[in-house]
């Protein structure tokens, strides 16, 4: 029983979900992920940082959304925001990352992720923990804790 659970656990802690930012895939793990919503009644809060999309109101919970393209400066396809986001646990808070597409959860185990490169499409490396090879694609495993640290995040207007 006892190895049953932890082969569970280790089976969740290799999953992440798959999303897109302009032609590019890119990866949470899912164990940080709390939804994947549809964004909706997005309010824009005036003279705030750039990659500070506004506020939305996910079943009576205030959750600051952050459009993860303008924040790792990655140039897409189109200017209008993306029509989902995930929603992240940050530090115990909630926090909803807008990507252009979310597609499915994979699995990757520790020894099919190789090291980050020094850099990917001008993303830093320290935001990336590893790059995943799925079906002859390379998928960038990014670590947002480090993307949006939590004293940026609380900085963040509410309303």
């Amino acid at each position: 029983m006892a190895k049953e659970v932890a082969n569970t656990n280790q089976l969740i802690q290799e999953q992440y979900i798959i999303f897109n930012l302009g032609e590019e895939e890119y990866a949470l793990p899912i164990t940080i992920v709390e939804e994947i919503v549809k964004i909706k009644n997005l309010i824009r809060v005036p003279q705030s940082k750039t990659y500070f999309a506004g506020i939305m109101d996910i079943r009576g919970k205030v959750v600051r959304m952050i459009d993860l393209a303008k924040r790792l400066n990655i140039k897409t396809a189109t200017t209008v925001i993306g029509e989902r986001a995930i929603v992240i646990n940050l530090g115990g808070k909630s926090v909803g990352i807008i990507v252009d597409r979310v597609s499915h959860v994979v699995h990757f185990p520790a020894n099919v992720i190789d090291p980050p490169p020094p850099s990917v499409k001008g993303i830093s490396s320290r935001y990336i923990t590893g790059v995943g090879k799925k079906d002859n694609r390379f998928i960038i495993l990014i670590d947002v804790e480090k993307i949006l640290n939590l004293e940026e995040i609380s900085e963040l207007p509410v309303s």
